[in-house]
């Protein structure tokens, strides 16, 4: 077993200096430190993969169990629901056992889940395999991005839980783009198969990991004074509208592609999957180091990075469910997605900003309980409802006045931080 070695506290504050690239410094790490966020983005990256690979079967699943718009909804919404009500015991664990123990088991039952969904044989047993997942991938999130900020000096938080979350982004844009074009293929039965086969040795790297830091010795906050966080109340509103609209425009948008603009699986998977790729990994590596800077001379720079680029993308997803123009389409949805994935590094280094340090783990899970059952797991289902009432259009109208909300709300974040400020905001009775 590895020695605990307490990081300096000189050295979570400010990383040492390392070598410039693209006229910006970066910081020189540790290899454990490399080590860790590798293991943990591709981790991530496998979740997002798997969770989201589902969306381009549609066309699939639609003819194979005969079910409608709302029940290939329910697909995601289900998931979605199960997910947030098993974050939160994970949550409450992670901060008080081994992390990384904890995403190991994760892993592996979300991944015997998987290969179950590829043997369904009713719409009914699908859902209840990929509940299943739901309740694996539940595992991970707030033990890892706990570990990030645990591993990292303060200085650098939101850049390296960007690139924790670049792999949620590139693994769910390979999902969208490998899910069609596979299930024309090998069948989307045989693309389940596939899928749950990388985490099984995620699992052994994940159980296998030793990290040389150790928690404070005091005890976890309760829930209460979580929740007497003003701030913190806030991000989980601006979090619960970004959800929804994300989900809304991921779980439709290649549906919207096919019915508007006349492409097939393949095309609207492939090309959509592409422009998200590009625009969320610079989006999300640049909304990181915007933010980091921001703070250094902001207490609220993180905050109002979040609601200033959330805000600006607004118009722009308007643009794109708006147009007849498949160009302007996909022109809408890249500028679109390099601006709202700048949300993401940030937003969780806002958490742990608001939060002490024996509560990062808990009090992210909260965040994902709040943002999974009243974001994400309705909105698939609820703009599939509007769907088969008026038109897909409509639906995804929703997600862009969801986008403005939460824009409102995470400047309303950097307002409260900059009247209080972090120390006092997190102490507020």
């Amino acid at each position: 077993m590895a020695h605990l070695i307490e990081i300096p506290q000189e050295q979570r504050d400010e990383p040492p200096a390392g070598p410039r690239f693209l006229g910006v410094e970066w910081p020189r790490f540790s290899a454990w430190q490399w080590k860790v966020l590798i293991i943990l983005t591709l981790v991530n990256l496998l979740n997002y993969f798997d969770r989201l690979i589902v969306i381009p079967m549609f066309p699939f699943l639609k003819d194979a169990f005969g079910v409608s718009d709302f029940k290939l909804g329910l697909l995601a919404s289900i998931f979605i629901l199960v997910h947030s009500l098993s974050v939160l015991p994970f949550g409450f664990w992670s901060d008080r056992g081994p992390r990384q123990k904890i995403m190991a088991y994760g892993v592996l039952f979300w991944s015997v889940a998987t290969m179950l969904s590829g043997v369904a044989t009713t719409f009914r047993s699908l859902l209840t395999a990929r509940a299943l997942v739901g309740v694996g991938e539940g595992a991970y999130a707030p033990a890892g991005t706990a570990m990030v900020s645990d591993c990292f000096p303060r200085s650098f938080r939101a850049r390296a839980q960007s690139v924790f979350n670049l792999g949620m982004l590139v693994g769910g844009v390979m999902g969208l783009a490998a899910g069609g074009v596979l299930s024309q293929w090998v069948g989307w039965r045989h693309v389940f198969f596939l899928v749950a086969l990388p985490g099984f040795l995620l699992a052994v790297a994940a159980h296998r990991l030793r990290v040389p830091v150790s928690l404070p010795p005091e005890k976890p906050p309760s829930i209460t004074s979580l929740l007497r966080i003003p701030a913190y109340l806030m991000v989980l509103a601006g979090g619960m509208f970004v959800v929804f609209s994300s989900a809304a425009f991921i779980t439709w948008g290649p549906a919207f592609a096919m019915r508007y603009h006349g492409l097939t699986v393949a095309q609207a998977s492939s090309w959509i999957g592409l422009l998200v790729l590009v625009g969320s990994v610079v989006g999300v590596l640049l909304g990181g180091y915007i933010a980091d800077t921001l703070q250094r001379r902001w207490v609220w720079g993180r905050a109002v990075t979040i609601g200033g680029t959330l805000l600006l993308g607004t118009p722009l997803l308007y643009w794109a469910v708006s147009t007849d123009s498949v160009f302007e389409f996909f022109l809408c949805i890249l500028g679109a997605t390099f601006l709202l994935t700048c949300y993401h590094g940030p937003a969780t280094a806002v958490i742990h900003d608001l939060t002490p340090e024996r509560a990062h783990g808990f009090a992210f899970a909260l965040y994902l309980f709040v943002i999974h059952l009243f974001g994400d797991a309705m909105a698939p289902a609820l703009v599939g409802r509007v769907s088969d009432l008026t038109e897909l259009r409509h639906g995804l109208q929703l997600g862009v006045a969801a986008n403005l909300m939460a824009a409102l709300c995470f400047l309303i974040v950097a307002y409260l931080i900059q009247r209080h400020g972090l120390f006092n905001a997190r102490r507020t009775p």
